[in-house]
C-alpha cells in the first residue's frame, strides 16, 4: 500500500495497480489483458447480477462454445457458434444488471472510474471522497476476489473498436514496427497490448480466466492512494476487506530473448499525410545504472526549447518537425528520434539529419550548463507534481510496477543531478551505435483491415434492477461532506490591470507560477496573427537570435506557450517566481523587437504548407474540419484561416507587425502564483497603450430545414460521427437542467449513451452527447455528440444515437440516481488553485456574477422529471445536422440517406488554403 497525503480536496485518487500487462499475454491469445481488463467491470457473483446460481449454467456455456469457436475454421460453424453465444449471453442477461459498478459508484460520488493496461501493468482508478473509502474497498475486494466474466460478447465488440482506432493511426503502426524491429524475439515488439486482428476474432476466454488466475494476486498488486487519506485511516480499513485474499506461488514470465541489433534493420509503411522518419535503438531498461544519464541525454537533446534537436532541426528550419521518443521498460529500453519530411524532401536525408544530431552528443559538442538546466526543469516538475494527486499516484504506481523502491523513485531528481557531461558522452557512444532500428513511413494509400460484424441480440436494460449487495453498499449512512464554493477575496482576487481585468489565486504550495495574458482576437480579425506567432517561435528578441532565447529561457525554468485560433489568443508564461520579472521582459521584448530574417519567412511557409498538405490527409483533422463545416458552415474555424496564397504574399515586416502590436491590445491577465495581486500591477504588465476591442458577434450554428448529413470519403476502418442540435441561447437559470441531462446521457459509464450503444450492442468504444452552453450569454447552446464506430455499423449506431437524444428515455429510476450523482459531484468537486483564475474568467464571461454552483445545485435540487423530461423535449423537434467521415465501400449511403438529407463535401471545400503550389524540381523523394 502507497500513501500520499493532500488534504486540499476532500477526496484522493485511488489506484490498484497489478503488476502484469500484455507482455504476459499468450503469444496465441494477444490482446487478453487488455480485454481482461474491460471484463473487471462487469461485477462478481454479489455485484452485476440478480441471481449468480441462475445465470452461472449461462456463463459456463459462453466460456464452452468460446473454446468451440477457436477449434474450427469452418465459415458456417463458426456463424453457429456465435449465434448460440449470442443466445447464451440473452440468457444470462435475463438476470443480469450491466455496468451495476459504474451505477453504484456514481451514486456514492465516486468519479473517474476506468482502468489502463499496458506492457507490464493493469490498472483500475478511480476519484474517491473521503466518506466513501468502506464502499470503495469493499467493491474493489470483492471484483478482484470473486469477479464473473458475463456479457464478454457485446464488451468485445468494444474492444474491437478500440482496435479500429489503432488500425487507422498511422503513428500507432510506426511505433509498432519500431518495437517489432527493436524487439523481434520479445513480447515486447511481438504483441501489441489490444492485440492481433485475428486472435480478436477467436477471443481466448479460458486464456482469459487462467491468465487471471496466474497473475491476479495480492503479492502482485499495489493499493495506491493520494490526497485527502492517511495510513491511520486507510490501512484498517483495507485489512478488513482484502485481508481474505489468499497470496499465490507468481509464475515465471515467458523467457523471451532480447538479442543485440547487428546494423541497421529497416522497415517502412505506407500511409496517407506526412512522411516521417523515426530512428530508435536499444538502451537499457528502467532500473539499469545508466538509466538517469540517458534520461539527461533526452532532455539534452529535446526539451521543447534549447535542446540540440530542436535549435539544430526545428529553428534551423531543416524539418518541420522532430522529437525525440523511447521507453524504459521493466526487461528492456528504446530511445530514438523522429521527424517529419518537407514536402518533396527524401527521407534518406532526414534519417541523416538526425543522426547528425546523435553525432554531436557523442562528440561531447554541448555547454555542459544545459545540465544544471535540465535538473532545474526536473525540480520544477517535482514541485508541480505536488499539486496534483493524478501525479502523485503515477509516480507510486511506476515505482511499484518496475519494480522500484519508493526511496530510489523519490530521489529521482537527485540521480539527475550526479550525472555528468562525460556519463551523457559515454552512454551515447555505447548505445547509440550503428546498430539500429530505422522506420520510413512513406504516402501511400493505406487500406485497414475489415473486423466482420457479427451479430448481437442487444442486451436488455432496465434501470430499476439493483443486486442486494449494491443495496446494500449505498445504503451505508456517511457524514456528508459538504460543497465549497469559491468566494471572491478569500478563494480568488477579481481586480483590474491597464490592460484590462485580473483574475488571480494564490499558489501556497511552492515558488512555481503560471501568468496567462487572453487576448479576445484571433484569426477573424487578423488574419495573419496566428501565423505571426509561429514565426514567433522561431524568432530571437532583440540583440538575442532564436538560439540564445530559448536557452535564456530555458536556464530562467521559464516556458513561454502561444496559442491562437479564429476569435482568441493566449500567451502563457510558467516558471519559478523569483525569475518572473525576467521572464516578461524577455517575452515584451520577444514580441515587440523579434529578430528573424527572409530566409526564416521562406522556411516557415514551405514547413506551414507542407503541414496543411498532410493535414488533409490525416482522419482526425479531415474529421474535426467537416464536424465544424457541418455544424458552422461559412463560420467554421477552418475556413477563417488565411489561404496559402495570403501566406505566400506576408512580408516579414507584416508578420512583425502583427506581433508587435499584440500586447497593445486589451486582455484579460491571468495569474497563479505566490504574489500578493497588487504586486502584478508593475511585475506582470504586458504592452503600453491597451486598445479595446469591439465585441465579437455571437456564435450561431447551422439554419437546416430538414435533417442533413454531411459526408466526406476517406479509407478509414471507423467511420466518425458527429452531430449537433442547435439551440438558442442556454439562459443561466437553465444550467442546472444542462447539467442534469448531460448526467442521464452520459455523466459517467452509467449514462445512458455509454450503456444503450456499448454496454447493451457493442456498436462503440467511445460514444457521448453532452448540451454545449455558449460560452457567452449571446452564444447559440446545442446538443452534441460524437460516435467512432465501425463502417458496417454507423447505420445501426447512428440511428439508436439520434433516437435516444430526440426522445431520451428518462426512467425514474435513472433521473433520480442521475441526480444523485451529480448532487454529490457537487459537494465533492473542488476547483483547484491552479485553475481558479480560469474558471472564474470562464464564468465571468458566461455572465455569472461569482460561483455559479450553488444556483445550478439549487435548480437541480428543486427539479422533477417532468420537468427535466421537458427540458429534454426542446432536442426532439431541433433540426438535426450531422457529420459522418467514412469509407464509401463500408458506410451504407443509402441506408443512411433515409435518416437525413446527405450533402457529400470535398475534403478541399472544408478548409480555405486553395491550390498548393508543387515542390521544388529535383527536391522529390526517392
Amino acid at each position: 500500500v502507497y500513501i500520499s497525503t493532500d488534504r486540499q480536496e476532500p477526496s484522493f485518487a485511488a489506484w490498484i495497480a497489478v503488476r502484469t500487462g500484455s507482455r504476459n499475454d499468450p503469444a496465441d491469445s494477444t490482446g487478453l489483458a487488455h480485454y481482461l481488463e474491460h471484463m473487471l467491470f462487469k461485477g462478481s457473483e454479489r455485484l452485476g447480477t440478480l441471481d449468480h446460481a441462475a445465470e452461472a449454467p449461462h456463463v459456463a456455456e459462453v466460456a464452452a462454445l468460446y473454446d468451440d469457436l477457436r477449434a474450427t475454421d469452418d465459415a458456417a460453424a463458426r456463424a453457429k457458434i456465435l449465434a448460440e453465444i449470442d443466445a447464451a449471453t440473452q440468457a444470462t442477461a435475463a438476470t443480469s444488471i450491466p455496468n451495476e459498478i459504474d451505477r453504484v459508484y456514481a451514486e456514492l460520488g465516486i468519479t473517474g472510474v476506468n482502468a489502463f493496461t499496458s506492457d507490464e501493468e493493469t490498472v483500475y482508478v478511480a476519484k474517491v471522497p473521503r466518506n466513501r473509502l468502506r464502499q470503495w474497498a469493499e467493491i474493489e475486494a470483492d471484483r478482484l476476489q470473486h469477479p464473473i466474466f458475463r456479457l464478454f460478447y457485446p464488451e468485445l465488440e468494444a474492444v474491437y473498436e478500440e482496435k479500429n482506432i489503432s488500425l487507422d493511426d498511422p503513428e500507432e503502426r510506426v511505433w509498432e514496427s519500431t518495437r517489432r524491429l527493436l524487439f523481434p524475439q520479445h513480447p515486447y515488439g511481438t504483441q501489441t497490448t489490444i492485440g492481433a486482428v485475428d486472435h480478436l476474432k477467436t477471443p481466448a476466454y479460458g486464456d482469459m480466466v487462467g491468465y487471471f488466475a496466474r497473475w491476479y494476486a495480492p503479492n502482485n498488486v499495489a493499493v495506491i492512494l493520494a490526497g485527502d487519506i492517511d495510513a491511520a485511516t486507510a490501512l484498517p480499513v483495507l485489512e478488513e476487506h482484502f485481508a481474505g485474499w489468499a497470496p499465490k506461488a507468481l509464475p515465471e514470465p515467458t523467457k523471451a530473448a532480447l538479442p543485440p541489433l547487428k546494423g541497421r534493420v529497416f522497415e517502412e509503411l505506407v500511409a496517407e499525410g506526412e512522411q516521417t522518419v523515426w530512428v530508435s535503438w536499444q538502451t537499457v531498461d528502467a532500473n539499469h545504472a545508466d538509466a538517469p544519464a540517458l534520461e539527461v541525454l533526452d532532455m539534452l537533446v529535446d526539451n521543447a526549447a534549447s535542446g540540440l534537436l530542436n535549435v539544430d532541426l526545428l529553428l534551423e528550419q531543416k524539418v518541420p518537425d522532430a522529437a525525440s521518443q523511447g521507453e524504459a521498460l521493466k526487461e528492456a529500453g528504446y530511445w530514438g528520434l523522429a521527424a517529419t519530411a518537407r514536402d518533396g524532401q527524401p527521407l534518406e536525408e532526414v534519417e541523416q539529419l538526425l543522426l547528425g544530431v546523435v553525432d554531436r552528443v557523442k562528440k561531447g559538442d554541448f555547454d555542459e550548463q544545459e545540465l544544471a538546466a535540465i535538473v532545474l526543469h526536473a525540480e520544477i516538475a517535482d514541485k508541480a507534481q505536488l499539486e496534483s494527486t493524478g501525479a502523485r499516484v503515477w509516480k507510486m504506481a511506476e515505482a511499484y510496477i518496475l519494480g522500484k523502491p519508493w526511496a530510489e523513485a523519490a530521489a529521482h531528481t537527485e540521480r539527475l543531478r550526479a550525472v555528468t557531461k562525460a556519463d551523457v558522452v559515454r552512454v551515447a557512444k555505447r548505445y547509440l551505435g550503428d546498430d539500429r532500428a530505422v522506420v520510413y513511413r512513406r504516402q501511400g494509400e493505406h487500406k485497414p483491415p475489415a473486423i466482420p460484424k457479427p451479430k448481437i441480440t442487444p442486451v436488455p436494460l432496465d434501470p430499476s434492477r439493483r443486486s442486494a449487495f449494491a443495496a446494500a453498499i449505498v445504503g451505508q449512512e456517511v457524514a456528508p461532506i459538504e460543497p465549497e464554493w469559491l468566494r471572491e477575496g478569500e478563494h480568488y482576487t477579481r481586480g483590474e490591470l491597464p490592460a484590462g481585468p485580473l483574475f488571480a489565486a494564490t499558489n501556497d504550495l511552492s515558488d512555481l507560477f503560471s501568468l496567462s495574458y487572453r487576448f479576445a482576437v484571433g484569426e477573424r480579425r487578423r488574419p495573419l496573427l496566428c501565423y505571426a506567432l509561429e514565426l514567433a517561435d522561431l524568432a530571437g528578441a532583440g540583440d538575442l537570435d532564436a538560439a540564445a532565447l530559448q536557452r535564456k529561457l530555458f536556464h530562467l525554468g521559464t516556458t513561454v506557450h502561444t496559442s491562437c485560433d479564429d476569435v482568441e489568443t493566449t500567451i502563457t508564461i510558467t516558471g519559478i517566481d523569483r525569475n518572473l520579472e525576467a521572464s516578461v521582459a524577455l517575452v515584451d521584448q520577444w514580441l515587440r523587437a523579434p529578430s528573424f530574417d527572409d530566409d526564416t519567412v521562406k522556411g516557415l511557409l514551405a514547413d506551414t504548407l507542407s503541414r496543411r498538405k498532410d493535414a488533409l490527409e490525416e482522419p482526425d483533422f479531415v474529421a474535426g474540419a467537416l464536424a465544424a463545416y457541418a455544424s458552422r458552415g461559412k463560420a467554421s474555424p477552418y475556413l477563417a484561416e488565411p489561404s496559402n496564397k495570403k501566406l505566400a504574399k506576408a512580408t516579414g515586416k507584416q508578420l512583425a507587425r502583427e506581433l508587435r502590436e499584440l500586447p497593445d491590445l486589451a486582455h484579460a491577465t491571468l495569474y497563479f502564483g505566490p504574489r500578493a495581486p497588487d504586486s502584478l500591477r508593475d511585475a506582470a504588465v504586458l504592452g503600453r497603450d491597451h486598445k479595446s476591442l469591439r465585441p465579437r458577434v455571437a456564435d450561431r450554428y447551422r439554419e437546416t430545414k430538414r435533417p442533413t448529413l454531411f459526408f466526406t470519403h476517406k479509407d478509414v476502418a471507423q467511420a466518425k460521427i458527429q452531430l449537433v442540435l442547435p439551440q438558442p441561447p442556454l439562459a443561466l437559470e437553465e444550467r442546472g437542467h444542462a447539467r442534469l441531462f448531460d448526467q442521464v446521457l452520459g455523466g459517467d459509464m452509467s449514462g445512458l449513451i455509454f450503456q444503450e450503444i456499448r454496454e447493451a450492442r457493442g456498436l462503440a468504444y467511445r460514444a457521448f452527447a453532452r448540451v454545449a452552453a455558449g460560452e457567452r450569454p449571446i452564444d447559440a447552446a446545442a446538443l452534441r455528440g460524437y460516435l467512432g464506430t465501425q463502417g458496417d455499423k454507423a447505420v445501426d449506431a447512428l440511428r439508436l444515437m439520434v433516437d435516444l437524444v430526440r426522445g431520451a428515455p428518462i426512467s425514474a429510476e435513472r433521473f433520480a440516481a442521475s441526480k444523485t450523482a451529480l448532487g454529490e459531484d457537487y459537494r465533492i468537486d473542488r476547483i483547484t488553485p491552479r485553475s481558479r483564475p480560469w474558471t472564474v474568467y470562464a464564468w465571468e464571461r458566461s455572465g455569472s456574477a461569482g460561483d455559479p454552483r450553488p444556483a445550478e445545485l439549487a435548480t437541480i435540487s428543486g427539479l422533477d422529471l417532468e420537468a427535466l423530461r421537458r427540458f429534454a423535449g426542446r432536442f426532439a423537434e431541433a433540426p438535426l445536422v450531422i457529420s459522418l467521415l467514412g469509407d464509401r465501400e463500408r458506410v451504407d449511403l443509402k441506408r443512411l440517406g433515409e435518416l437525413a438529407a446527405i450533402e457529400e463535401v470535398g475534403i478541399n471545400d472544408l478548409v480555405s488554403y486553395g491550390p498548393f503550389p508543387a515542390p521544388p524540381e529535383g527536391a522529390a523523394d526517392k
